[in-house]
């Protein structure tokens, strides 16, 4: 397409003088097949859908949440609702875009935790060479409250 046969993809404008202006707008080509009006309305909706997104994507998935209703995003017929990177990979897998298989951060991160709390510490006998059960130091021993809490994030999390 030459320079003087132009056509808008969008508008289907095919003739811009300088000094041309819509809306109080100047208005130009912004590519070779787009108008510089459509250009800036294509932008502002990509603004919008990012944002609308970025509102599904960062929505809390826990029950309580689910529970208040909402707008959620969800994986059919798993029945699962999906959020974070989680929904970036199922959406990248619909698109066909290769997607390694990673368990997403906050999985790994509970599975961390969990290892974190369950994992003694020490590990002994009460008495050397005896035949008694073995005694396991946790972190829990030391600080109960932080392995309460590390349960409650666990469950919260569906591990």
């Amino acid at each position: 397409m030459t320079a003087t046969a132009r056509k808008c993809r969008e508008c289907g404008i095919d003739h811009i003088e300088p000094g041309m202006e819509i809306d109080g707008q100047p208005l130009c080509w912004h590519d070779n097949d787009l108008c510089s009006r459509c250009a800036d309305y294509l932008h502002e909706q990509l603004v919008k859908d990012a944002a609308r997104y970025r509102h599904l994507r960062d929505r809390q998935t826990r029950a309580i949440d689910i529970a208040c209703g909402g707008i959620f995003a969800g994986q059919i017929p798993e029945n699962r609702i999906l959020g974070g990177e989680d929904l970036d990979r199922a959406i990248d897998r619909e698109m066909g875009v290769d997607v390694p298989t990673v368990e997403p951060l906050e999985r790994r991160l509970a599975t961390c935790l969990a290892a974190c709390i369950d994992t003694p510490l020490l590990t002994g006998r009460d008495e050397v060479g005896g035949f008694s059960s073995p005694l396991e130091i946790r972190l829990g021993f030391f600080r109960p409250e932080i392995s309460e809490q590390a349960a409650t994030l666990l469950e919260e999390a569906g591990l």
